[in-house]
């Protein structure tokens, strides 16, 4: 038997692993493999290493998701302190207290990153879109959508809300149709949505909804 060989056993004996062996000796993954592919006892020592790896893997991954879970306290705990700042600076600016009675009203409380606001009427959206842009929202990150039934002409509605509410700045998707048993046309224009996704300006919108009902009440 060739003496890389006899090393090779007494190495995978020992417990290495196939790249360890390798490194060791300067041969191929793919000759190990075929020396060792009918050896009983090489395929317990891999399940054990596989097992080993397997845990460590694991292990890593806890941390790994434990410093992202410290990060991102962190950074909502920013957000929840420049709120505060901002609110000082924004509370009496009647747009400002306009927009969050706008979302306490109508906007999506149940999710924790999307920020948006559905309502027929155009004047409403138009000013929750300004309120988004006075706390620094581009306009680039705003999306608008609207829900219609299937009788509605949607390009139509889309130029009447892009006119009435002045969304000529915000980039529209897909309209969503609404599918139900009624055939009464009950909105001539739709629902129309307006808002973006950010888990940390929806941090900064829950601390003004608590000072400003702290303010209010």
């Amino acid at each position: 038997m060739r003496f890389d060989k006899v090393r090779a056993f007494e190495l995978r004996k020992q417990g290495k692993s196939y790249k360890e062996i390798s490194q060791l000796l300067g041969m191929s993954l793919s000759t190990l493999s075929d020396w060792f592919k009918n050896e009983p006892w090489s395929n317990e020592i891999k399940s054990r290493l596989a097992s080993k790896a397997s845990a460590k893997n694991a292990c890593k991954l806890e941390l790994m998701h434990k410093a992202r879970s410290t990060q991102l306290k962190n950074l909502y705990e920013k957000a929840r302190r420049e709120a505060k700042d901002e609110y000082k600076k924004f509370r009496e600016n009647p747009l400002f207290i306009a927009g969050l009675m706008i979302y306490w009203g109508e906007g999506d409380k149940l999710s924790k990153y999307r920020c948006s606001v559905a309502n027929t009427e155009p004047k409403m959206i138009r000013i929750f879109v300004k309120f988004l842009v006075l706390c620094g929202v581009k306009y680039d990150r705003i999306v608008g959508w609207i829900l219609l039934y299937p009788d509605l002409d949607a390009s139509v509605c889309r130029n009447f809300w892009v006119k009435e509410a002045g969304l000529d700045n915000i980039r529209f998707t897909k309209s969503i149709i609404i599918k139900g048993k009624s055939t009464i046309k009950r909105l001539h224009y739709g629902v129309c949505n307006v808002g973006f996704h950010n888990r940390y300006f929806k941090e900064k919108m829950l601390i003004w909804f608590q000072l400003v009902a702290k303010d209010l009440v």
